[in-house]
C-alpha cells in the first residue's frame, strides 16, 4: 500500500480514538456529584425505555438567564448535592478551578445533555413512578474538568 492509503487509516483511526475518547471523559476523570431530579413524563416508543430527566439546576431565576451557551458553576453540600453557585458566559481559564457544567439556554431552561437516561427493557414507567411519588430523587453524574457529564445512575429515596 502506498503512504496515502496508511494515512488515510491512521486519519480515521485517531479520529475514532478522539471522539470514544472524549464521550469517555467525564468517565476517566470527572468528578461525582449529585443532582437533583424532578418528575417528568416521556414517551418515546422508537429510542427504547428510558426516563427524561428535568434536573433542579435547569431552572435558575429565568429572568436572570442570558440567551446561547452557559456555564453553571455548581457548588456541593455536605451530601455532595450540588446546586448553582453562580452561571457565567466566560470560556476562561478562571473556569478551570471551578466544578461546572456547560449549559445551553433553551426557552429559559438550561440543557445540559444529559436529560435522557437509558434504563433497562420495561422499567422505565417504574422509575418514572418511583421519581413521581418520591419525596427527593437524584442523578449520580460524573463531570469533567472541561464540563462535561454523564449520567452514572439515579438515587430513588
Amino acid at each position: 500500500m502506498n503512504k496515502k492509503v496508511y494515512g488515510l487509516i491512521i486519519g480515521w483511526s485517531l479520529i475514532t480514538i478522539g471522539l470514544v475518547l472524549n464521550n469517555l471523559f467525564p468517565f476517566l476523570i470527572g468528578k461525582e456529584v449529585l443532582l437533583e431530579i424532578r418528575p417528568v413524563d416521556p414517551r418515546d416508543l422508537l429510542r427504547g425505555d428510558y426516563v427524561t430527566l428535568d434536573f433542579n439546576i435547569s431552572h435558575y431565576g429565568e429572568s436572570r438567564l442570558p440567551n446561547g451557551d452557559i456555564n453553571v458553576i455548581l457548588k456541593t453540600d455536605e451530601n455532595n448535592v450540588a446546586e448553582i453557585a453562580f452561571v457565567s458566559q466566560d470560556n476562561d481559564k478562571s473556569l478551570e478551578k471551578e466544578l461546572y457544567l456547560k449549559g445551553k439556554v433553551i426557552r429559559n431552561t438550561i440543557r445540559y445533555g444529559i436529560e435522557s437516561y437509558f434504563v433497562k427493557e420495561n422499567t422505565g414507567q417504574e422509575i418514572e413512578r418511583k421519581i413521581n411519588s418520591s419525596s427527593k430523587s437524584y442523578a449520580r453524574v460524573k463531570i469533567a474538568p472541561n464540563g462535561k457529564a454523564k449520567v452514572l445512575g439515579l438515587e430513588l429515596i
